[in-house]
């Protein structure tokens, strides 16, 4: 797997390399299009002296023509040569966008100082602003050859015209180039704000409903409108000096245009030119404006790229860095204090015919392994939060590698989407349709016309049932974004419908029902059991230690932060008489 880049300047090289050929396609052709475009001045004071002055009318005639085709050269050049380099930078911000996205949806988790609204403004508006930089790369080439045509031309019309010339531009571009870390600087930081004010909205957008509960909009306004406003001012903190690198700009290129005037003007007064040559050398003149001012808008959008660059390569390097902190949580482990064996490796989970072995976790004495039967549910209740959670990395990168259809990871944090509670059960857009006589048949239902209908019994054991009588339309009714208009709970059920609906072989829940009341979540168990226990050939794992669940369990593993491994029955690891015991009551009753 190529290694991600750790700097901006390394992204960009990266992005150049995959774009090349439209990168170097487009400015071949921009770069046709600005040289044409200097060399009109020229073909201008050859018409004169050719055509004009002698009063040449064949002369007149070709010149027109030839005239003709140097702008059609010089448009098409243009238009193909703008059209690649839109290419590639689209090309390339769409890549970058795919890049980040999967790097945030396959990592373990987001890095701790990392959002998903973050994460959002990365992927979306630091994309953009980085595959600019194939627009400003094309235009740069563009303009240098441009000035280079430029140059000779006036060496050759005039050599002391044309000796100014190549030494005035070089100082006044080194001039106008040296505030371009500033800039990028300046852009990071603005795009750092953005991000931040992203990631706000994101977090008021998720404790939206206790906000308002709680009478906190005021706080939730003026938290906002302080990132918000930071965000602004950051924004023309870079503008101002964006606005004064051009400015800056402006003037070296004016100055150097000044003194390529005087030295022509003199060089005109003592006739040691042709009236043609001195047309050429005023439009040529002129004509070096625009590449000029093109070239110190460059240095400050490129610096904006670059710094839009960094922050994706700090964005992967975080989330690599985060997974490899994942892959070494056995060495972590082993040198923690512990009281259980130092020796004990990361578990490994293999697939049996009906069900999964989890190997070197638990550890028991008498076995290294865990192995669950088709047809039955087992909870594990662990003291260790982060021996919890290596398990849960575990099961989750297994599941991965063998796909929904076999095993499925439903976890705690509920992702609802924008649609209807049916399209957020079978992850299907919902068809908009007018017939709606069977709308009360949720057995006839479906959320598109090629999937399956979503089962009574998956509804009533998620609970859903009792949220559709709750709502109107049933599962035609909206969820906002994020599920915002729904509560915890109502939030919970939903996502736990679609993780019974997708009827993998082995499921795995971690705790589905922490924001349901008791009786509801009673419910939810018994019916869950009863879904699941519908074939011997599925399994279902529940890393929860709610007492409903514990109830209906076939087998509960309770490991302790010390002390001996309980496999059992509920209602037998109760009435145990154990240090471990003990520490298990304690667990599921507090």
């Amino acid at each position: 797997m190529p290694k991600t880049p750790e700097t901006g300047a390394q992204m960009l090289r990266r992005a150049a390399r995959r774009r090349i050929r439209p990168l170097l396609g487009g400015a071949g052709a921009l770069s046709i299009w600005q040289v044409c475009e200097a060399l009109v001045p020229v073909a201008i004071g050859i018409i004169v002296d050719r055509a004009i002055i002698p009063l040449s009318i064949p002369a007149l005639i070709i010149s027109i023509i030839g005239l003709g085709l140097l702008f059609t050269v010089l448009s098409l050049g243009y238009r193909f040569g703008a059209r690649l380099c839109n290419t590639a930078r689209e090309h390339e911000a769409h890549a970058l966008r795919v890049e980040i996205t999967h790097a945030a949806l396959t990592a373990p988790s987001l890095p701790a100082d990392r959002t998903s609204g973050e994460v959002l403004s990365i992927a979306s508006a630091d994309a953009d602003t980085a595959a600019t930089a194939f627009q400003q790369a094309g235009r740069g080439i563009a303009s240098v050859l441009g000035m280079i045509t430029a140059a000779v031309f006036l060496l050759i019309a005039d050599p002391v015209t044309g000796l100014v010339v190549l030494v005035a531009v070089p100082i006044g571009l080194i001039i106008v180039a040296l505030p371009g870390r500033s800039v990028s600087a300046r852009a990071a930081a603005q795009l750092d704000a953005v991000a931040s004010a992203g990631r706000s909205a994101s977090d008021l957008m998720h404790g939206l409903r206790v906000i308002k509960a709680m009478g906190g909009e005021p706080w939730a306004v003026r938290r906002y409108r302080t990132t918000s406003d930071a965000a602004a001012e950051a924004g023309v903190a870079t503008g101002e000096r964006t606005g004064r690198l051009a400015g800056l700009g402006a003037l070296v290129m004016s100055v150097v245009l000044a003194v390529v005037l005087i030295v022509a003007g003199l060089r005109l007064i003592d006739g040691q030119m042709s009236v043609g040559a001195l047309i050429g050398i005023l439009g040529m003149t002129a004509f070096l404006t625009e590449p000029m001012r093109a070239l110190a808008d460059i240095v400050g959008l490129f610096a904006q790229s670059h710094g839009a660059a960094e922050r994706i390569a700090r964005l992967l390097t975080s989330i690599d860095a985060e997974a490899g902190a994942g892959d070494t949580t056995d060495t972590i482990a082993e040198a923690a204090p512990t009281t259980r064996d130092s020796a004990d490796p990361r578990p490994s989970v293999t697939t049996t015919e009906s069900g999964i072995t989890i190997t070197g976790w638990p550890t028991t004495a008498e076995s290294r392994e865990l192995t669950t039967a088709g047809g039955a549910l087992t909870c594990i209740v662990s003291d260790d939060a982060e021996d919890a959670a290596m398990l849960l990395a575990e099961l989750t990168s297994h599941a991965r590698n063998l796909g929904p259809a076999r095993m499925l990871v439903a976890p705690h944090d509920v992702d609802l989407f924008e649609g209807t509670i049916g399209s957020n059960i079978t992850m299907v857009v919902a068809d908009d349709r007018t017939d709606t006589d069977d709308s009360s048949d949720t057995d006839d239902r479906t959320d598109a016309d090629d999937h399956p209908p979503i089962s009574t019994e998956a509804l009533t054991a998620s609970g859903v049932d009792e949220l559709l009588d709750l709502v109107d339309g049933g599962l035609d009714y909206r969820i906002q974004e994020l599920g915002g208009n729904l509560s915890g709970g109502q939030r919970q059920r939903v996502a736990l419908a679609r993780a019974l609906h997708a009827d993998p072989e082995i499921l795995v829940l971690v705790e589905p029902t922490t924001a349901v009341d008791a009786v509801t979540e009673a419910r939810i168990a018994q019916g869950l059991c009863r879904l699941r226990r519908r074939t011997r050939e599925q399994a279902t794992i529940i890393l929860t230690s709610s007492p409903a669940f514990l109830a209906a369990a076939d087998t509960v593993v309770y490991r302790p932060t010390s002390g001996c491994l309980l496999v059992g029955r509920h209602a037998d690891l109760l009435e145990t008489d154990t240090d471990s015991a003990e520490a298990y009551r304690d667990a599921v009753t507090r």
